[in-house]
């Protein structure tokens, strides 16, 4: 199990100079977790790279509909105090 955030799946999904460290992660480990907050802020990165036309709407659905299956499962709420 690999804990995860927000900047871990966009290199995965995003091209950077991490992507592919991002992606070895992947490989030598299938199960990430993250907490359910990834969502949003992954969601706020996909909405800038279309509004800095980088990606296109469609590609942007597409790749959090990816990420979504990626992470079902391993996604766990946080308990603020």
């Amino acid at each position: 199990m690999i804990v995860v955030d927000t900047n871990i799946i966009g290199y995965l999904y995003l091209s950077s100079d991490r992507s592919d460290q991002a992606e070895k992660a992947l490989l030598i480990d299938l199960e990430w977790v993250a907490p359910i907050i990834w969502r949003g802020e992954f969601r706020n990165v996909l909405t800038l790279y279309i509004r800095k036309n980088k990606l296109m709407l469609e590609d942007a659905i597409r790749i959090m509909d990816e990420a979504t299956l990626l992470m079902q499962g391993g996604e766990y709420e946080t308990v603020s105090l």
